[in-house]
């Protein structure tokens, strides 16, 4: 399921925060095997009251949650949003099913949301017993030529570089190009494993100044793309295992196909489709994709092809960098008409598409074989 790019942002993240635990006198232990299993041994060891996860809401991460929490007093704490449930202005039955109308009604609170003061101290593990050092390992050392640098230190000069650069105020004109330095705001990775808030993120936006429309609308686009996380969120705590059918929340849809061979050169980007195989080679390559370039080959395997959509979801989990399952799945599910998209019929001109985002050629020059 985790390919090796997503592994290694992981890695990186990890060395991170274990440097920064150690300087408030505390301890990050590294276990590899099955979690419950493991939770379970340190668990009963330490003779420990509780455990603190953050609350996830998707059907792996909750069957993990109920095999931990038949063993355990469980606590789990929301996080990695905006709008938490316990402050959204509907019940989680009533989110709305489309973006627009969700997005209208968490707007001012989405924007009103800040982060929590930092930990200025962790209580130390006054002695670690050599049982759990023994059932732990060594981090293993994270290679350098992954794409972005994980941790909270890397996401947040990102985030600060971005700004700085200007190209925060044209994020509105930019954001469809498929590729560049600062045409996106590539935050997307630390957001993922939570190495950045998007309340900072948030709160940095809300902290600039404005000096015209073109500025106003790329900060409020980006800000839309914050809280098109949370409507993901909101929709699977909705719908539950549902978005996963091949269905997905469609009770009548076009047929698809488990077509191994159109997925394989899909995947292999030898479908003969000049800006499809580009966009799958630099996926395979880098593991990252431009918004478009995801929406393009999506629709490609889904609609043209007629392939699985699960297959590709699943190929992109592989993958991607910056995956988390709440955005992957439903932006699947949208793209292949199984979601939440007012048009389910909804079609590309690939031809099209290159012409315009690709116009000299030069993103297929590049990673075409």
């Amino acid at each position: 399921k985790m390919g090796r790019f997503r592994y290694e942002f992981l890695l990186q993240s990890l060395h991170e925060l274990s440097l920064r635990l150690k300087a408030h006198g505390s301890e990050l232990l590294f276990f590899t095997g099955h979690t419950a299993s493991i939770l379970e041994k340190i668990y009963r060891f330490l003779n420990a009251q509780s455990i603190f996860a953050q609350n996830e809401r998707a059907y792996e991460e909750l069957m993990l949650q109920n095999q931990v929490s038949s063993f355990a007093n469980l606590q789990l704490i929301d996080g990695s949003m905006l709008v938490t449930p316990q402050h959204a202005p509907f019940s989680i039955d009533k989110s709305p099913f489309y973006y627009t109308a969700f997005k209208n009604k968490v707007w001012d609170l989405a924007n009103i949301s800040a982060p929590v003061s930092d930990i200025l101290s962790v209580k130390p593990f006054q002695s670690i017993p050599d049982e759990l050092l023994l059932m732990s390992s060594e981090i293993p050392q994270a290679s350098n030529d992954t794409k972005f640098n994980g941790g909270e230190t890397a996401g947040v000069n990102h985030l600060t570089r971005y700004i700085e650069s200007g190209a925060v105020f044209s994020y509105a004109e930019t954001r469809n190009q498929l590729s560049g330095d600062y045409f996106s705001s590539h935050m997307a990775p630390w957001l993922a494993n939570g190495a950045l808030s998007p309340r900072i993120v948030m709160q940095k936006l809300n902290g600039l100044i404005l000096n015209d429309e073109p500025a106003v609308q790329s900060v409020q686009t980006i800000k839309e793309q914050l809280i098109w996380r949370d409507y993901f969120r909101y929709l699977i705590m909705r719908y539950g295992a549902r978005l996963f059918w091949l269905s997905g929340l469609r009770s009548s849809t076009p047929a698809m196909y488990n077509d191994t061979d159109s997925f394989d050169k899909w995947r292999q980007g030898k479908t003969g489709v000049d800006i499809v195989d580009a966009l799958m080679n630099e996926l395979r390559s880098t593991g990252f994709m431009s918004n478009r370039g995801r929406m393009l080959v999506s629709y490609y395997l889904a609609k043209e092809l007629k392939v699985n959509w699960q297959w590709g979801a699943a190929w992109f989990e592989h993958l991607l960098i910056d995956y988390d399952v709440y955005s992957n799945y439903g932006n699947w599910a949208y793209q292949s008409g199984r979601g939440t998209d007012s048009r389910v019929n909804r079609r590309f001109n690939l031809t099209k598409q290159a012409e315009k985002f690709d116009a000299n050629g030069d993103f297929r020059a590049k990673w075409l074989d």
